[in-house]
């Protein structure tokens, strides 16, 4: 074995060496032999497209809530031109049809395609007993929705698509990675775990099956819905949202209608698909490593389109509390109805400043439920100084102290009573019958303003006179019994929270008659001291009059956004390490009592 090397030097100015070392193997001469190494040549590696998608979307009488499907379609961060939007719509009652002309006109020139057919005709059209337009199923309406689903896997197949996404028009998906993140499990047929506020124990898979085809609860299900473990399972049915791998050869015997030969189940497409990937020798599987998106829970059959909407616009509320802004499609119309009061004199927001991140959800809820309110800036205890506090005549309660600190009151709490009373003072000042309190931290339950307008109606129908009803409240002690001749009311016991109430004139005179300032305590241990159902009698004696007529609505129709120990909680009136010894206390207390009951 020789080598042959050949070294190049050059020095200028003894700064710069150039070493070239060349060196080759000799090998037998002979005709075809080379005596230098042969290397193959370098492969370049050229960007390619992604896969093309065709999302099948079938659509029925949903058009309260398809400005916000579309917008959460809209912002799935997958390339546009390389989505086909196949849409079917039939037996509307509504206007669906028109939404979704005026959005396929508005995206024909974003995606790759969109397909949009649709029929007026009705004869699938179930009716409550009041004869109204219902969401009820019968056997013509799955049959129905068994070709749709079919015609859609063909289209999909037709144009040559990498995969197929089903999305029924009630799923939202609030992952803009969701398409991204299905195609990489490069599984058959996958689901993203969506989940359901309504109903904690729903989703769209099953992790078990019984002989006849129907779901079957197993050990998997609850952690798997949970998340306690994360990743992609295998399980026997998803439905609803779903991902179809095309270029799998095994893929072209997947089919909704007819069903396979050997079926023998009810009439219903996610049964008969999940038995066809069976016979196809493909899998399916759920994947639930991050969050999603959302569905709406199944109507009953005696579910009105009215009430349908009304349950979305409720759920909507809740919706952009948990997740952010609910994004509605620039492709379709949108015209808000007018604001309203609801018959109140006033609708007051307690709001700190330095919380702009509050006040901009809460103007999107008020937006939402059609609200005219009115913003009461909140006094901030990080700004209250010992000066102030004697301008306004603040003098402590001398023999308070927190139930679960045994600590005094904080500055946080001070600025929280002074934001009451501020209201308190404004009603009374402008001579306001009746008010609705709220603070920047509340969640609106489902249907709140239905509820909320029954509410008030029980109490002018059965002439009550009250001062302050309780819209939510934490309720510490006791049973509670309803007012009498309601269905929506019952008198409050010990209770915290003033997170949102509906106040009186009358109730704004006896709260501020009190002087509460001279003898402060947190503004949600006076309320109750004030229609007096408190326990601590020494707090009580210093307020003469406690004659507050007070109620509160049952169910509740506020909650906090936020608990004590929730990831994200944050306290604007008490230290962090104040609240956190309280969730600790409150903890120890609550294993206690579980472990005596044992």
């Amino acid at each position: 074995m020789a080598f042959e090397v050949r070294i190049s030097v050059t020095l200028p100015f003894k700064l710069f060496v150039s070493l070239c070392v060349c060196i080759a193997v000799a090998e037998p001469s002979g005709p075809g032999k080379t005596g230098l190494i042969q290397f193959p040549p370098r492969k370049i590696e050229y960007p390619r497209q992604r896969p093309s998608v065709l999302v099948a979307i079938l659509v029925r009488n949903k058009a309260h809530l398809l400005k916000n499907f579309l917008g959460y379609l809209e912002q799935q961060d997958y390339p546009k031109h390389r989505m086909t939007v196949w849409i079917r719509t039939d037996h509307n009652q509504d206007n669906t049809t028109a939404i979704l002309e005026e959005w396929a006109r508005g995206a024909q020139g974003v995606y790759h395609k969109v397909n949009l057919a649709s029929s007026e005709k009705s004869v699938y059209t179930a009716l409550n007993e009041n004869g109204e337009a219902s969401m009820a199923w019968n056997e013509d309406r799955y049959v129905h929705m068994l070709k749709l689903r079919q015609q859609a896997l063909d289209a999909a197949r037709d144009y040559w698509a990498d995969f197929i996404l089903y999305v029924d028009a009630d799923n939202f998906l609030i992952n803009n990675q969701t398409i991204d993140k299905l195609i990489e499990q490069k599984n058959p047929v996958v689901a993203p775990m969506l989940e359901v506020q309504e109903n904690s124990a729903y989703s769209n898979f099953w992790c078990g099956m019984d002989e006849h085809g129907y779901y079957q609860r197993t050990p998997e299900y609850i952690p798997t819905l949970k998340r306690d473990r994360k990743g992609c399972f295998e399980v026997v049915m998803v439905h609803s949202t779903l991902l179809i791998n095309l270029r799998l050869e095994a893929s072209i015997d997947l089919q909704f209608y007819p069903a396979h030969p050997e079926y023998e189940g009810a009439v219903d497409d996610i049964l008969i698909f999940a038995h066809s990937v069976r016979k196809s020798g493909l899998k399916m599987y759920v994947l639930n490593e991050e969050f999603y998106g959302l569905m709406l829970a199944t109507a009953d059959h005696f579910t009105s389109l009215q009430q349908e909407a009304d349950r979305y616009d409720g759920l909507k509320i809740k919706y952009l509390v948990d997740y952010g802004d609910v994004p509605y499609s620039p492709y379709i119309t949108h015209e808000w109805p007018p604001l309203d009061n609801l018959g109140f004199d006033e609708i007051f927001l307690i709001s700190l400043r330095r919380r702009p991140d509050r006040w901009m959800r809460m103007q999107r809820c008020f937006q939402e439920l059609r609200f005219d309110i009115k913003w009461s800036e909140a006094v901030d205890g990080r700004n209250l100084t010992e000066e102030y506090r004697e301008s306004l005549g603040i003098k402590m309660m001398q023999n308070w102290e927190d139930p679960f600190g045994k600590r005094p009151i904080t500055n946080g709490e001070i600025g929280c009573f002074l934001s009451h009373y501020n209201v308190w003072e404004e009603v009374m000042q402008r001579r306001l019958g009746a008010v609705l309190v709220l603070e920047d931290d509340c969640r609106f339950e489902p249907n709140f303003v239905n509820n909320l307008v029954a509410m008030m109606d029980e109490v002018i129908s059965n002439n009550l006179q009250w001062d302050l009803i309780y819209l939510g409240r934490k309720r510490l002690e006791g049973t509670e019994n309803y007012v009498k001749g309601t269905t929506r009311l019952v008198y409050p016991n010990y209770s915290y929270w003033t997170v949102g109430y509906v106040l009186s004139l009358r109730g704004a005179k006896k709260l501020l008659g009190q002087k509460p300032l001279t003898k402060i305590l947190p503004v949600d241990e006076y309320l109750p001291i004030m229609f007096d159902n408190h326990p601590e009698e020494s707090w009580k004696s210093h307020f003469t009059d406690r004659n507050l007529v007070a109620y509160s609505a049952y169910p509740l129709l506020l909650y906090p956004t936020h608990y004590v120990g929730d990831e994200g909680y944050f306290s604007d009136t008490e230290p962090p390490e104040i609240w956190i010894e309280r969730h600790k206390i409150r903890m120890a207390q609550k294993q206690k009592k579980q472990r005596e009951e044992l």
